[in-house]
Formats: structure tokens, sequence, C-alpha cells
């Protein structure tokens, strides 16, 4: 009921594991033992760490709706000739109020031998072996008012065939990641770009996203040409890098003859030196690899949008993990894509999804993401296109077992009440309810509220009985959620 059919079937498409290798790497803690600050005013349910028990429930992630305007944009500037692998850097500028958008293009994909290169119509492109030829580079430039209708204005900076007249901002190698730092006190640093390489890695300083400074000679951080993670991390007060390296056992192939996809973290107080990059996550077997996963910090956790490649099927989609700190991370549903490929081979994101960072707002969760309609490793399309969650919406708690006397149970590890009242984010079917019960350290209930029998977000509890958790604002309490037909997010504390 809650679980789509198309999401279950869209996993089984090309979910096909092999023997298990490895584990999700962490930081000498088990899950669930990461200290944990027990004071926020947001918890989302996906967190181990604030579960106590579960009866009957299972964590599962959340259902994306893709835009129905999708693909937003594609190929078609003769200085784009292909997208590749389409790695997008999305971010919602709310001091301009305007969407903006950095993507990584091929301004060139000539043939060798025999094969026609970008002179290949596109709709003969799914269809023939792909093989290498000459490239070229670019970083491009879009914008948007309403996140749906882009422009890619002729900006005047970088030639292409004679003309200034395009959208390209960096000449560099595939994979440049933009971000805006609110952090940043220098006005000319406000944006910043990175490309991790094993020698001499690249970063770039810019005012507006548009006119870049020089290429800066960041040093050696890892093997980059993919989906960078980059933000600045105020826990720590340094900025944190998740990229790709090739490490452990080799695979077949010409990407795998020197290990595998691996996911290792490296961070700078400066932007410009950079620790030694350390192993963070991996594929839990040789042919599912971690290609990339953009990051977003929300409610107190990491959120890892997992680019899970099958090597054998050559598609690539997007799976879910969390983390207490960047470090340590887990696995939600392995198997279970977050943004599926589309069901049809033609479709845009039928082959290939790689996600940019999400855009977490009040009313929703935009995930804009790059895809193309052919495998992996051949000659595709790209395209840009827009999935959209629930809010709170990357997993949460449902019954295993349904049925009309049967419920489920998750009850929370003590956390402080921080506001006077307590709201839940859940979807609730038409026959369904949540139940919310406020317990003290020694699991005696102190309260119970009101059936909550609608799909909500951020809804107030009404408790019973004239009971009130504001009198036991800064105290300790557990929550026990009972769910019939729903299923739970996050719950959150509010004045």
């Amino acid at each position: 009921m809650l679980n789509p059919d198309n999401r279950k079937t869209n996993a089984k498409v090309t979910i096909a594991a092999t023997a298990v290798f490895g584990v999700v790497v962490c930081a000498g803690l088990a899950a669930g033992q990461s200290k944990m600050d027990t004071r926020r005013d947001r918890y989302l349910l996906l967190d181990s760490r604030i579960i106590d028990s579960t009866d009957n429930a299972k964590l599962t992630v959340g259902v994306v709706e893709k835009d129905k305007n999708s693909p937003l944009f594609k190929e078609d500037k003769p200085w784009e000739p292909r997208f590749d692998n389409p790695y997008c850097s999305v971010i919602y500028d709310e001091e301009e109020k305007i969407y903006k958008c950095w993507y990584s293009i091929f301004t060139r994909s000539g043939g060798r031998g025999d094969f026609p290169g970008e002179g290949l119509a596109s709709d003969k492109r799914a269809w023939v072996k792909w093989r290498e030829g000459a490239r070229g580079f670019g970083l491009c430039y879009a914008t948007s008012k309403d996140g749906i209708h882009w422009e890619k204005p002729e900006l005047g900076l970088i030639d292409f065939g004679g003309s200034k007249k395009n959208n390209i901002v960096i000449e560099y190698t595939h994979g440049v990641a933009v971000i805006k730092d609110l952090h940043e006190t220098d006005p000319q640093k406000r944006y910043k770009a990175i490309h991790p390489e094993r020698r001499n890695s690249a970063v770039w300083f810019s005012a507006d996203g548009i006119h870049w400074g020089k290429k800066h000679n960041a040093g050696a951080i890892s093997h980059g040409d993919t989906n960078q993670a980059v933000w600045w991390d105020p826990d720590i007060n340094k900025y944190v890098l998740i990229t790709r390296r090739w490490g452990g056992a080799n695979t077949t192939g010409r990407y795998g003859r020197n290990g595998h996809r691996q996911k290792v973290r490296s961070t700078s107080s400066d932007f410009l030196k950079w620790s030694k990059p350390e192993l963070v996550i991996e594929g839990l077997d040789l042919r599912m690899q971690i290609h990339d996963m953009p990051v977003v910090r929300h409610a107190g956790v990491y959120l890892g949008m997992v680019g899970l490649f099958d090597i054998e099927a050559s598609r690539q989609w997007c799976e879910l993990a969390w983390s207490p700190d960047s470090i340590e991370w887990h696995r939600i549903e392995p198997g279970v894509p977050l943004i599926p490929n589309g069901p049809v081979m033609g479709n845009c994101d039928w082959g290939c999804i790689f996600a940019s960072v999400p855009i977490v707002r009040k009313d929703e969760i935009l995930m804009y993401y790059g895809a193309n309609d052919g495998r992996f490793m051949a000659w595709r399309n790209g395209f840009f296109c827009l999935a959209r969650l629930r809010p709170d919406g990357f997993a949460g708690y449902e019954q295993i077992a349904g049925g009309s006397n049967k419920t489920a149970s998750v009850t929370t590890k003590p956390v402080s009440v921080v506001a006077g009242s307590l709201c839940v984010s859940a979807d609730v079917a038409p026959s369904g309810y949540v139940k919310v019960a406020v317990l003290d350290r020694d699991d005696k209930e102190l309260g119970e509220g009101e059936l909550i029998t609608k799909t909500v977000t951020d809804a107030q509890v009404q408790w019973k009985n004239g009971f009130s958790i504001e009198k036991l604002e800064g105290k300790e309490i557990k929550l026990r959620f009972e769910l019939r037909e729903s299923k739970i997010y996050s719950f959150s504390f509010h004045e």
C-alpha cells in the first residue's frame, strides 16, 4: 500500500547479487553507537541511534515522484554534443531567489577507428559498441526561476568554435563540483569549485559562480572524475569532500584492472590543503559498486545519495545511506532504489541516474539528477531531470505484516523535550492511523495522543485527558509510535 509496485519492480530488474566480499566501512563504531545530540528539535527515524525497539516494523526508503516535465533539459547545443555521465551541482540561491545548476559536458567526443563519435545520430547511440575517442571538457551554467524551465545563458566567457556565445564557465576535466559557501567571509571566494585528482587537484574561487579566477593546485587527493560531494561542516569547522578512488580487489574489463570503486573522505580548513583521503564506504560486492555519493546534511544526520553501479547490467540508480558524522555510513535497504531507473529502454533515465545534492525545503525535497537513456558503458543521450520527496521522506518505518488485527510499533530512546509541542510527519492510508504515547525512561506511559488518521507533515499531536508535553520541557522522555497502515518518518519539537 505504501510501497508502490513499480519501486519493487525496478529493484528486481537489475539487482542480482553476487558473493558478498565487504560491508559498509565504519570508523570503529558499531551501528547506533555514535554519540548523538539528544537535545535536537528534529529527529529522522532512519537514525538507528534513536531507536530503542521495534515490533512488526521495518525501515524502508521513501517513494519519489518524478516530475512530469522531465527531462528539464538535454544535450541541445553545439558545444555539448555529449553529457556522458551528467554530473550536476544544483542549488536554490536564497539571496537571488533563483535556481542555479553547474553541469559537466564533453565539448568534443570524437571517433576512434571506424566509430563515428559525436556524429552518430542520437537515436542510434544506444545500439552501437562504444569506443572512446578524443575528448574536450567543460563546465556549463544554467538558471531557472521556477526550478522547471531552465535557461542556458550566453555568457561570453570561453571560446568554442570561434564564438563565446555559450554557457561554458570552466574548461577542465569531467567532474568539477561547485558550492555556494555561505560560511565564507571573503566575497571573492563565495563560490568554490573542485576537481580531486591523484597528483594535482584543481580548485577555483568565484564571487558569482560565473566568473572564475585562476586554477589553484590543491595537491593529491584521489581519482575524482566523478560526481563529488563537498560542503562546509560547522560541526568540525572544516570542509568535507567525498570522492572516488580505485582500490581493493580488481574487477574485469576496461575500468576494473586496478581495483573497484570506493568512496573516500578528505577534509580541509581552507579548501586548498586537504587531508589524506580515507575509505568510508564501498559496495557490498564487486558487481554492485558505489560510483558516486552526493551528501546532504539534514536533521542531525548526513544522507548519502548512493550512485549504485551494476557493472554487469551496465546501469546505475540512486539508493540511500545515512551517517552520524560523514565517516560511519549505513545503507538503507540495499538493492532498493530511492530514485529508480525508468521502466522502459529509451526513457530518459532508463540507463543511469546521477543525483545532485538534494534541496531540502519545508514543503518538499527536490532531487535533481543527471540521467541517461542507455547503458553506462554505451554511447547514450544525457538529460537533466527532477524527482520529489515528501518532507523528511528519505526513509521511514511501516508495518511488516498487515491485517485488521495487526499493528506495528517503534519506540525511541530517551530524548530531551526542547519545546512545548510534539509534531510528527507520516503517511497514513484511509483505514490506517498513527498513535503516539509518551513514556518515561522506565517505559511507564505518561500520556497518549489522539489518533492521527491522515497523512501529515509536522502535525502537532493532540493529547488525551488533559495531558500536556509542555510540563515535561527540559526532561527526557521516550516515544512510542503505534502504526496501522501507515509510515512514519520523523518527529520534532515546536514552540
